[in-house]
């Protein structure tokens, strides 16, 4: 049966009877408090999908309330009811693990949507639970889906709404952000979950095609290998990932298989798989330059999402150390449970070029180094190959260095960063890739 509780805590009886009735109207099983202590008292007595409370009443108020259900079932959305325009109070609400807000007076629309979202992210969320015991490696992976950024926050409601669709999506982030997991998840929410999904690497598929220059073309069984992979997806879902990377012919090749399957499912004849589609941000530049078919990027981005850079939601590296820790130290064989003095404050002074993949990279070589159970500050060395005190220190502190010297070291840091894809590293870097191989080269630089 589909999630329909909602427990309303209001203290005013005008509010409780306007947002129940609304609430009523629509199919939902509305129960109502008028402090929330009784709110909570209910929630043992009648379990919610979605808590509303209004944010000022007497004995406890709103933001008590949702730290309360934070603490209780930390699954349950809260959605808290504000002052008209009272921004403080709306940071405080989010800051405290709030779902979301709605301001009084209170919009019959907005509340509606507001409730759906939060029983679409519930959903969703007993969906990812009720993955298989074959699954703890994606469980894993989502668990660095996580923030109290608003931005981060935000794109977990969003992939909420999405859950019960199978609309197109394009997922923009920089490298490392975690472009896959979200895709991931977003096909292990969705009503055809069980279907298959298909991943296809257009990144890897470019760096491989050289002989473009040399015969113009793109090999005959490249194309079928992508209308292979579209046709194994079946129902489920199909991952694209670089897309902007895919080669001018291959586009076309898509844009056919995308239009003859539209017409023969309008027909009745066929289902499609959701596309996915992953860029780095740069597949929007690419149709403005000619690169890129117009209308193959409409029909792909029927939905945007973006994933902020780890350096714009620096508040959320401590909850992604503590979700990246378990695994890493049932991967390595250690047992480091704690976090050393200084160590947080480090992370978060680091910009993280290369996000949530090189926070990962830096814990794993701290584990690596570690003895017992406390992970120190010691053991954490930012950037590989290059000192803390060097990437601390201005210009004029390491003394006089020559340009080369400077040049390689940032070739081999970005390099680093993109796992050696020479395509990302030489867009990174703005040169050709001949210019990148040639002063690879030169540097004599390896993995």
């Amino acid at each position: 049966m589909a999630s329909n509780t909602v427990l309303l805590i209001d203290d005013d009886p005008v509010v409780r009877s306007l947002a129940s009735g609304i609430l009523r109207k629509k199919g939902y099983e509305v129960f109502v408090a008028k402090t929330g202590e009784e709110g909570l008292q209910q929630v043992e007595k009648h379990p919610p999908d979605v808590v509303i409370t209004d944010y000022q009443m007497p004995g406890m108020s709103g933001i008590k309330v949702v730290e309360a259900m934070r603490h209780a079932d930390p699954q349950i959305p809260v959605i808290v009811l504000t002052a008209h325009g009272d921004t403080a109070l709306t940071i405080e609400s989010i800051q405290a693990g709030a779902f979301d807000f709605i301001e009084k007076p209170i919009n019959p629309r907005e509340l509606l949507e507001t409730v759906k979202s939060g029983i679409d992210t519930v959903i969703a969320s007993r969906k990812a639970q009720e993955l298989g015991p074959d699954s703890h490696a994606e469980k894993s992976e989502f668990n660095l889906m996580v923030g109290k950024n608003p931005e981060m926050r935000e794109l977990f409601k969003t992939v909420g709404r999405l859950s019960q669709s199978r609309m197109n999506v394009m997922i923009s982030g920089e490298t490392g952000t975690g472009k896959g997991r979200l895709a991931q998840l977003i096909h292990r929410v969705s009503p055809n979950s069980s279907e298959p999904l298909v991943y296809f690497n257009c990144r890897k598929l470019d760096e491989s095609i050289d002989y473009q220059e040399v015969e113009g073309r793109v090999p005959d069984h490249l194309h079928e290998l992508l209308a292979q992979k579209y046709r194994e997806a079946g129902s489920g879902s199909l991952i694209l990932d670089e897309i902007g990377m895919l080669p001018l012919e291959m586009q076309h090749t898509l844009l056919d298989i995308l239009n003859e399957q539209f017409h023969e499912e309008s027909a009745g004849q066929s289902t499609r798989p959701r596309i996915i589609s992953l860029t780095a941000g740069y597949a929007g530049e690419r149709v403005r330059e000619g690169k890129f078919l117009q209308g193959l990027y409409y029909n792909l981005n029927v939905f945007s999402l973006h994933i902020p850079p780890l350096r714009r939601r620096k508040e959320d590296i401590p909850e992604l150390v503590k979700n990246l820790l378990p695994d890493l130290n049932a991967e390595m064989g250690k047992n480091v449970t704690r976090i050393g003095e200084g160590v947080m404050s480090y992370l978060q002074a680091y910009d993280w070029p290369g996000n949530v993949r090189e926070l990962k990279n830096i814990l794993m070589q701290a584990l690596a180094l570690s003895y017992g159970e406390v992970l120190e500050k010691k053991y954490i060395h930012i950037l590989d190959g290059v000192s803390e005190k060097s990437t601390r220190m201005a210009p004029e502190e390491r003394g006089a260095v020559s340009l080369a010297e400077v040049e390689k070291e940032h070739i081999a840091h970005v390099m680093g960063l993109t796992g050696w894809n020479k395509q990302e590293a030489a867009r990174t870097l703005g040169i050709t890739r001949p210019t990148l191989n040639a002063k690879i080269e030169k540097y004599g630089l390896s993995k």
